[in-house]
């Protein structure tokens, strides 16, 4: 009975160790110096060493079946599954009415957990990847292509970064240059960027700090973009009822809305033009506008609290433009309602 026993105990921790292997595993990987995510479910987890290798451990989530291939070749590690998650509709799987806010990360329990320990400066990329993302500062650049990504990285040194649906994604400070594109309902928040293309489909906000060079933005939709000080140039359009909202702008800019959006600027130093088509505002607190030229055509205001030089403006229909300051030569034409320095001006003034 004895000997029985003890076989029957051996059996079992033989089973219980089978078990534990395949529900974690670590391997590492050397000389990588990209981690590549894609056609993936789960959740992802990153800390940064100053040097070394890559380690990677794989945890099963309460779907064992769930494949996970990995693959290093040519300083890339990859990590992927069998299918794009898209083809899957996974979403539909996601039980918002009982999780609610908790909803994703609950979602997520069925499905791996990577955590990885890269060199800083290593890249991350992903693709197709459905993930909740938490990382601490890589300093590399970081591209997200389709999938939904939710969660945090500190700072990096790029970004690329494509949100589709409502994935939200924060990171921390970028030292280079970002572009970043929001189709849907999605939240992007960063500390700061050394320069910016943003552009919303839809209602999905956008939330940096201070630009340290130039900035381009575009809204089609109801989305909302907001800034610290630019330190640049600023292109900004709107389509439809967006807002824009930043700090200072040292570098001019050209400001344009077709619809019902809105635009606020602390102030402007440098060439300026506005351009409104419809019944949205442009607001600028402050500053300098160099040459500044003015459109509006439909019932939009404009409104500068600043000094313009030369200024060129039209208002058609119930347009309605407002100049604190000017030197120069004023054009003003169109039966629009306008007033500069204080002086009202008709039809071809």
């Amino acid at each position: 009975m004895m000997r029985i026993l003890q076989h029957t105990l051996v059996a079992l921790a033989a089973t219980i160790m089978a078990i534990a292997s395949a529900s974690a595993a670590e391997t590492t990987h050397n000389n990588i110096k990209t981690i590549k995510v894609a056609d993936f479910i789960g959740t992802v987890k990153i800390e940064t060493a100053a040097r070394g290798s890559v380690r990677l451990n794989t945890e099963t989530g309460a779907n064992p079946d769930y494949p996970v291939r990995i693959d290093a070749a040519n300083g890339v590690l990859t990590i992927r599954s069998d299918v794009n998650p898209d083809k899957t509709r996974w979403w539909d799987d996601v039980d918002w009415r009982r999780h609610e806010e908790n909803a994703f990360v609950e979602f997520l329990k069925d499905y791996p957990t990577l955590t990885l320990t890269i060199p800083a400066g290593a890249a991350l990329s992903f693709d197709s990847a459905v993930v909740n993302l938490s990382a601490d500062n890589t300093n590399g650049a970081l591209s997200v292509r389709r999938g939904h990504v939710d969660g945090f990285i500190g700072d990096i040194a790029s970004g690329d970064i494509g949100i589709d649906g409502s994935g939200d994604l924060r990171t921390g400070v970028i030292a280079g240059a970002l572009k970043i594109s929001i189709h849907g309902s999605g939240d992007f928040d960063a500390v700061t960027a050394d320069s910016l293309d943003a552009s919303i489909h839809g209602s999905g906000d956008i939330k940096i700090g201070d630009i340290r060079g130039e900035a381009s933005m575009g809204i089609q939709g109801s989305g909302d973009i907001s800034l610290g000080e630019i330190n640049g140039p600023l292109i900004a359009t709107i389509q439809g009822s967006g807002d824009i909202d930043t700090g200072k702008v040292l570098g001019g800019g050209a400001v344009s809305i077709h619809g019902s959006g809105d635009i606020s600027l602390a102030s402007i130093n440098g060439e300026t033009s506005a351009r409104i088509h419809g019944s949205g505002d442009i607001d600028i607190r402050g500053g300098r506008a160099e040459n500044l030229k003015v459109q509006i055509f439909g019932s939009g205001g404009f409104e500068f609290d600043g000094l313009a030089t030369n200024p060129d403006v039209q208002a058609n229909r119930s347009g309605d433009i407002r100049i604190s300051r000017h030197e120069g030569t004023v054009r003003a034409r169109g039966d629009g309602d306008i007033r500069i320095s204080g002086v009202e001006y008709g039809d071809d003034d």
